[in-house]
């Protein structure tokens, strides 16, 4: 049994919960939206500690506002009152995060490389339990039996006069925002004056459960503290080297900038990469910003790299710890693949992921082999074969840029980082994550909310979570603080996303297209910023708050929602927090995105979209009675 399935069984038992019968769809008020965790993923217990709780019976104190707007900018802002000069300093720096991997020897009877609490196991310290290191993503109760290449966190500072920021790339399937936080306030990285850090997850479905939701069974968390603590300390280690590293007189970096779409000669991307739930839209694009030294710039500093795709092409049967196509992709980046005929560049390549929600990833791909052999089965063979060629696609576009491009290709010219925060609220109506809350299986602070009470339509939990511009030369990217449908980055007016391929295959609760809205999208509010030329999404990065959904296609089950998914194609609307999710998330990247555009001829006023929302309070149930 699955997660999300067991949740549901649990639902109709548990007494926390008036109703046993199924959940009542969300408030008529509520308008269609999205976002959601990979299997059951967000917030923390009801009776979380008070120290923040006012004194109305467990309720925040402080006026509540669903998104107050930009809290930090640069140049702008107090912590950089001169701004970026236009001299850039890069620096890098890794760790690594592989566990130590507890009781991995038991007898799978049923061979589905599960741990059921009737097998039989090797108790190596003798305590009586199965203590497994739990593997996320796809069913709980995977344990690593081993290790079949490492874990890491990357990160990558950029220093431009009095403005530092950090981008920080971990090997996990997710962080939650509170975690995070943590990691910005470690001790490591007291005294940097840093203004600014951006942390993401790889999101593997092949490394350790750092949210909860994959553990023994779907009742107890998969989250080891010790671990957790593990990951939070190397990864501001990580941060803090590549800091230092930007602090050097030789940390002086010129960039190089190289996209390519991962798509064979006929224009069809599911030789990398596909999309299989409905409608058929992805952004393939992979893009590697390569930063150089400006005294040598045949040294590479680190590349920054992005490209959407889920990190689960080794499959759900397998319990060795991998970070999948990532792991490949990196290698060949620095060390250059002699068979593929390429040539790496060294340095420390950072990955981020892209857009991948919905279902882009290896579903349909099947990445060609050394033999020119399409590879569709799940395993460490699909896995190599895709990281291996894109790298080798994304190397050959560098190759080509540093041969026959002016300047061999560099960016030419000043080169100014600036940024530009927001906080943001998202309501949390999926009911399966309450239960989550209330059995500690995930463990997030939750506000605007009476913690002494359980989670119901009268007390429903909100999160909090925040939205990133950060701005390199020529390069921006916008954070989502999940998994971003696609269709939410580029739209789905323009049918060249499709690349060719039937854009809807179901027959029940298809995409209305009719509904979906015109450009600008929020690719083109990205390129709309004063000298963008190169743009992406970091996806979860900065918190990790699932699939969000377009809502001219989120459908919910008409009488069990979220324990059920809709008729049709409709997957992630039940890992989702709840329908206004787009509206919540999407809502202040779009408006982040706009405050720079420059449309017809003017900057947009970013903040005139949701000013008007942003200074009412979130009420219509949300605070306790």
């Amino acid at each position: 049994m699955n997660t999300r399935a067991a949740f549901a069984m649990l639902f109709c038992s548990s007494l926390a919960i008036a109703a046993c019968s199924p959940p009542p769809s969300p408030p008529a008020d509520v308008a269609p939206s999205d976002a959601a965790p990979d299997v059951a993923q967000d917030t923390a217990a009801p009776d979380a500690p008070d120290e923040d709780s006012g004194a109305d019976s467990g309720v925040d104190a402080a006026p509540f506002v669903v998104y107050p707007g930009v809290d930090d900018r640069c140049p702008g802002g107090p912590r950089c009152p001169t701004g970026s000069d236009g001299l850039l300093y890069v620096g890098v720096g890794r760790a690594l995060i592989n566990p130590t991997i507890g009781e991995s020897m038991w007898t799978d009877t049923n061979m589905n490389g599960l741990y059921d609490n009737d097998e039989r196991f090797v108790d190596s310290n003798n305590n009586g339990n199965f203590d497994g290191t739990w593997i996320a993503g796809f069913s709980s109760g995977r344990p690593a039996t081993g290790q079949r290449d490492d874990l890491q966190v990357r990160a990558m500072a950029f220093r431009s006069g009095d403005v530092t920021v950090a981008v920080a790339s971990i090997d996990i399937v997710g962080l939650f925002r509170d975690d995070m936080e943590r990691i910005r306030r470690h001790p490591s990285l007291a005294g940097l004056d840093i203004d600014h850090v951006l942390i993401s997850s790889t999101h593997l479905h092949e490394g350790v459960d750092t949210i909860g939701l994959w553990g023994e069974n779907a009742f107890t968390t998969g989250v080891n503290p010790t671990y957790q603590a593990l990951v939070i300390e190397r990864t501001a280690n990580a941060i803090r080297d590549a800091v230092r590293d930007a602090m050097r007189p030789e940390a002086r970096a010129l960039m190089r900038v190289a996209q390519v779409l991962t798509v064979d000669a006929m224009m069809d991307p599911r030789p990398f990469v596909s999309d299989t739930r409905d409608p058929t839209i992805l952004d393939p694009t992979l893009t590697m910003v390569q930063f150089v030294r400006e005294r040598d710039p045949m040294q590479t500093i680190g590349t920054w790299v992005n490209w959407a795709a889920h990190p689960e092409y080794v499959g759900s049967r397998n319990n060795l710890l991998s970070a999948d196509y990532v792991h490949t992709l990196r290698t060949v980046i620095e060390n250059g693949d002699m068979m593929s005929g390429v040539a790496g560049i060294g340095g420390t390549t950072v990955f981020v992921n892209g857009a991948l929600g919905g279902q882009v990833g290896p579903g349909q791909a099947a990445p060609i082999d050394r033999a020119g052999m399409p590879v569709r089965m799940a395993g460490f063979p699909k896995a190599d074969a895709c990281g291996r060629n894109v790298a080798a696609l994304g190397l050959r576009e560098l190759a080509r840029l540093e041969s026959s491009a002016p300047n061999n290709g560099l960016v030419t010219g000043p080169t100014p980082v600036s940024y530009r925060t927001a906080r943001m609220h998202a309501r949390v109506l999926n009911r399966l994550y309450w239960l989550g809350f209330q059995f500690r299986v995930i463990a997030r602070e939750l506000t605007n909310f009476n913690r002494r009470a359980s989670p119901s339509m009268n007390n429903i939990p909100w999160v909090e979570s925040r939205v990133s511009y950060l701005q390199v030369g020529p390069v921006a990217t916008i954070t989502a603080p999940g998994e971003l449908h696609p269709e939410l980055w580029v739209g789905a007016q323009d049918d060249r996303w499709s690349f060719n391929l039937p854009r809807v295959t179901t027959s029940e609760n298809t995409p209305d297209f009719t509904r979906a809205p015109p450009p600008p999208y929020l690719r083109d509010l990205m390129l709309a910023n004063p000298g963008v030329r190169y743009a992406f999404v970091s996806g979860l990065t900065q918190d990790f708050l699932g699939y969000i959904v377009a809502d001219w296609n989120y459908v919910l089950h008409p009488t069990s929602p979220y324990t059920q998914q809709a008729a049709g194609d409709h997957y992630e609307e039940t890992n989702s927090v709840g329908p206004d999710s787009q509206e919540h998330l999407f809502g202040p990247m779009m408006d982040l995105a706009r405050m720079g555009a420059m449309i017809d001829g003017g900057a947009a006023d970013g903040r005139a979209d949701a000013a008007a929302e942003a200074s009412t309070d979130a009420s219509d149930g949300a605070r306790a009675d």
